[in-house]
């Protein structure tokens, strides 16, 4: 009996049921319009979006006797897994700049080799030097000048196409020259790379 009374209070459309019976009095629509500006980017690969004090990995040209000439070559490397440190870029950007500086030690050591950097161990009460040289190019042709940028290095992946993780381009090589044995031991640099997009 309820029922009823109910339907036929709906069908008979009052104002008043309209809101319990479900009619709609009217209808809106419209649009919202979803936005984002996104800027371009670069970012080493693995270091999340952290833009200074970026772990770059190391040159490390690995092990070789005190008596040793000639070059012995190495390309930055993650400090944890071995490859090589990669950067990547949003498609829009197609060459960098990047300045490296002089490493702790420049100049030192030239007496055995060429490089206008150095890496130094401790020996006796003094220091021991062997220089190095980083370069652009894996032809060891254009070398990065001291704390100078250098312009239009491009970002662009083997088959020119840029937004994919290239490895850094920077080459390092040591070209010891001399005959002389060097003192055994660890020898160290610490390089400041600056990467502008």
């Amino acid at each position: 009996m309820v029922r009823m009374h109910f339907a036929k209070a709906c069908a008979a459309g009052s104002l008043i049921t309209a809101a319990v019976c479900g009619h709609a009095a009217g209808t809106l629509d419209g649009h919202i319009t979803a936005s984002i500006t996104l800027t371009s980017s670069c970012l080493v690969v693995g270091a999340g979006t952290t833009s200074t004090g970026i772990d770059l990995g190391s040159l490390n040209f690995g092990s070789r006797p005190a008596t040793f000439t000639g070059f012995v070559t190495a390309v930055p490397s993650a400090t944890s897994g071995g490859a090589n440190t990669q950067v990547i870029c949003s498609p829009d950007v197609g060459g960098v700049s990047i300045s490296i500086n002089g490493g702790s030690h420049p100049g030192q050591g030239t007496a055995v080799g060429s490089g206008s950097r150095a890496m130094r161990t401790a020996f006796g009460t003094g220091f021991a030097y062997l220089p190095y040289e980083v370069y652009r190019d894996a032809a060891y042709s254009t070398a990065y000048p001291l704390s100078t940028a250098v312009t239009g290095i491009s970002v662009a992946d083997g088959n020119g196409v840029t937004g994919n993780a290239i490895d850094l381009p920077i080459y390092a090589r040591i070209n010891k020259t001399s005959t002389a044995p060097l003192p055994a031991g660890s020898y160290l640099d610490t390089l400041l790379v600056t990467l502008n997009y």
